[in-house]
Parts: structure tokens; sequence; C-alpha cells
């Protein structure tokens, strides 16, 4: 199949220039939409393909690039960030590095420079900005938009809920929950999957379920047998094509049942309304 372009875009957001990524469906808009943030490894070549299989059924696809304020990350390659970054994320990442062959050590050690240095206080602002472009955009339907994440996308997506974001709906890809005390807030339906191996993540998945169910919440989780964190991912090595092809296949249906078929129902009922 013809996969749909991808066009590079700029936009504002409050800590200045945020690049991105745009996936636009075939035929006439508007369309529904997805804002799809990305894991903690960036905008990967996994990601943006990602965001072209959303276009090709049928929804305009936006990926920020949380990291675009962030010259240190500029200079990494793909395959910097993904040897790197675990190790980054260990208690001695100097020692680690220095176990790797010794053509993949640079690489490391800037990815820990870069991984000293960032900001995350700029990822939810511009996330939300990005979630604003999208609600201005003409081919876009404002009331048929949902975000979705991987990681840390998965908890700016669970922290877009919390923050009472007008969405139609969203998805949480092995992220941390919305905040205890910021359930209330939560104004659309939530659908999370999870690795069964992720002692960060995944044992706390009973307790959410518990407390968006007793706020009145919509709120269905998936555990997946076997995987561990990223299992999504192609580009990593705990990727499970099995797991990751039934969760897309599951939130394939939850972006129909909410921005499309919800939609329908919602415009049926404006024009019942407005003839009456």
């Amino acid at each position: 199949m013809t996969q749909p372009q991808l066009e590079s875009i700029r936009f504002e957001g409050p800590h200045g220039t945020v690049n991105a990524h745009l996936a636009r469906p075939s035929g006439q808009g508007p369309f529904p939409a997805v804002l799809l943030l990305q894991e903690g490894l960036g905008v990967t070549q996994h990601l943006l393909r990602l965001a072209q299989r959303f276009a090709h059924a049928g929804y305009l696809t936006l990926v920020p690039d949380l990291y675009s304020h962030e010259p240190a990350h500029k200079a990494l390659s793909e395959a910097d960030v993904l040897t790197g970054l675990p190790l980054a994320r260990q208690d001695d990442p100097e020692a680690a590095i220095a176990k790797l062959p010794a053509e993949q050590q640079a690489g490391a050690k800037r990815v820990l420079e870069w991984w000293k240095t960032r900001n995350p206080a700029t990822y939810f602002p511009d996330a939300q900005a990005a979630l604003q472009l999208l609600k201005r955009h003409q081919d876009v339907r404002p009331d048929a938009i949902a975000s979705l994440g991987f990681s840390l996308g998965g908890g700016l997506s669970a922290q877009l809920a919390a923050a009472g974001e007008a969405l139609a709906a969203g998805v949480i890809y092995y992220g941390q929950g919305p905040a205890a005390d910021r359930l209330a807030a939560i104004r659309y339906p939530l659908l999370g999957h999870y690795a069964e191996n992720d002692p960060a993540i995944t044992p706390g998945v009973p307790a959410l379920q518990n407390a968006l169910r007793a706020a009145g919440k919509q709120f269905t989780a998936h555990v997946y047998p076997g995987t561990q964190h990223g299992f999504f991912s192609d580009s990593r090595p705990v990727y499970q094509r099995e797991a990751a092809e039934l969760a897309h296949a599951r939130t394939l249906e939850f972006l129909e049942q909410h921005l499309v078929r919800g939609g329908r129902r919602e415009q049926q009922a404006a024009a019942t309304s407005a003839s009456a």
C-alpha cells in the first residue's frame, strides 16, 4: 500500500519553536486526529511509520518533537540513543558505557551528556501546544481528537486527560497514569496497554483501575503476557510482534469507537436537534 506522506512543520510553544511531523489521510477532510507522543527515545523512524499507519486508517496525525529545545539531542543518531539511553538511566552509567565495544562508546557518552542536561519541564507544555494546533487545524474535526503516547508520551497522554482537556479519547502505552488527585477532571475514555514485566509501571495498574472506576471514569487496561516495557516498538530489542499487533488492533477499534462512530452519533443528534 502507498504510505501517506510525512510533512515537516514547525509551530510555536511556550518555550520556543517546536519541530513536528504531520501525516495526512487521503481524501478531503475534516478528519479525526491523533496527537502521537514519543517515548524517551525521541521521534524514531518507528514512530513516524506509525503516524503513517494512523493516517492510512483515516486519522490526521501530528508528531511533535518534544526534544526540539535540546541541542545536544539533535547531534545524536537514533542508533546512539537506542544504545546509550538504557545505560544513561543506570546507577553508574560511566561504568556501563565503558563495557561497550569501543566504536559505540563515543555515541553513548554523547547520549549521557544530553540526558544530564535535558529539561523535562518543557515536554507537557509543548504537548498542550501541539494539541491546540490540532484543534485549530482546518482539516481536523476538533470534537474527534485523541492523544496517544508511549512511555514518556504515555505519561503525557495521561497528564492531558488529568488536565481536563476536551478530547474524544486517550491511549496510554506503558506510561504513568494520571495523578490520583486529578481523576475528577478527566472528561473522556482511556485505554491502557501494559507489559507484564514492567516493575515501574504495571504493578500500579490495578489501583489505577479501581480509582478511575470509583471516580466514574472509563478506563480499559490490557496487560500483555511475557512482554517488557517498550514491547510495541520494532526498533527495540524487547519488541514483541504478536503483542504489538494485538495492541494496535485494539487501539484502532478504540479510536473507531470514540472518534468515528461516537462522532457520527453526536452529529446525528445535533442534526435532529436542529430540525426539531
